[in-house]
């Protein structure tokens, strides 16, 4: 995610709800700065940007500029230091320089205000822990098979079985009626004084 700073103004609305409790450089954050300000080349400055959470604890992490023309980078690889309690998070961020004078103190050029984000809590489960993943995936197929058993149980016993029952006997007393018909052999005279008459079978004498 890229945000380009205003002036002074840094602008957090893209990013004001994109963190939750408990993450460790899940994000990263460009902050693109002009490399001048009131006259001062901020290319030789040192970043760093701070935050307050919601208990008044402290964050700092050390932001590494890379200068592209008039601009410079600073990438937030986002620590979990910001992101250990929910709720309200202060921002800002500081350019310094190292001062001339025999102390060598650093000096504070510029803070970049920034409006607050908020850092989403985690949810938290109660009663007993829930079983892993692979348990969960094993669980759940059980369940899938189970639910699909049943359904057919419940269309096998919506079945009307008596009436199958009926019905095949219905079908095996026309087998036998067919079965127990007489064969019928048309044949000419002459032709039935000659053959061998066959049991069960009705003759036709035709015309020649």
């Amino acid at each position: 995610m890229i945000i380009y700073a205003k002036g002074k103004n840094i602008p957090t609305f893209p990013f004001s709800r994109l963190l939750t409790k408990g993450e460790k450089l899940s994000d990263t954050v460009t902050f693109v700065l002009d490399r001048y300000h009131n006259g001062i080349d901020l290319s030789d400055c040192s970043f760093l940007i701070r935050g307050v959470n919601s208990q008044a604890q402290e964050a700092q992490q050390a932001l590494l500029p890379k200068v592209q023309n008039e601009k410079i980078h600073l990438s937030w690889n986002i620590s979990e230091y910001f992101t250990a309690a929910d709720g309200r998070l202060e921002l800002e961020i500081r350019a310094s320089k190292t001062a001339d004078d025999k102390a060598q103190q650093e000096e504070v050029i510029v803070k970049y205000t920034m409006a607050p984000v908020f850092v989403k809590p985690s949810p938290n489960g109660e009663n007993q822990a829930l079983p892993d993943t692979a348990e969960q995936a094993v669980t759940e197929i059980a369940a899938a098979a189970a639910a699909g058993l049943e359904s057919i149980r419940a269309e096998v016993i919506s079945l009307n079985l008596d009436e199958v029952d009926k019905r095949l006997s219905e079908m095996d007393a026309k087998i036998d009626i067919f079965l127990a018909r007489p064969e019928v052999i048309p044949v000419t005279k002459s032709e039935y004084s000659t053959i061998t008459h066959k049991p069960d079978a009705l003759y036709v004498i035709v015309e020649d």
